[in-house]
């Protein structure tokens, strides 16, 4: 497994649902994704609701894009 989904609950009650990846250097830590991007912080890796944590989970999982000629 490449990349997971899982839900923090903050001090104020708000959940969010955090995508996480395993360190590129310690692989059996699990680390929120943006510690592993090159562009940092600027990573959007949290979600407010778990729909939309599951549509960009495939920008973290290894998930090729698909690219085809159309003219």
């Amino acid at each position: 497994m490449k990349a997971r989904i899982i839900k923090r609950i903050m001090c104020d009650g708000e959940v969010l649902y955090v995508i996480q990846q395993r360190h590129f250097l310690f692989r059996w830590w699990w680390v929120d994704a943006w510690l592993n991007s090159l562009c940092g912080a600027s990573c959007k890796d949290y979600f407010f609701t778990l729909e939309e944590a599951r549509r960009n989970l495939c920008y973290f999982d290894g998930t090729r894009s698909r690219e085809e000629v159309v003219a």
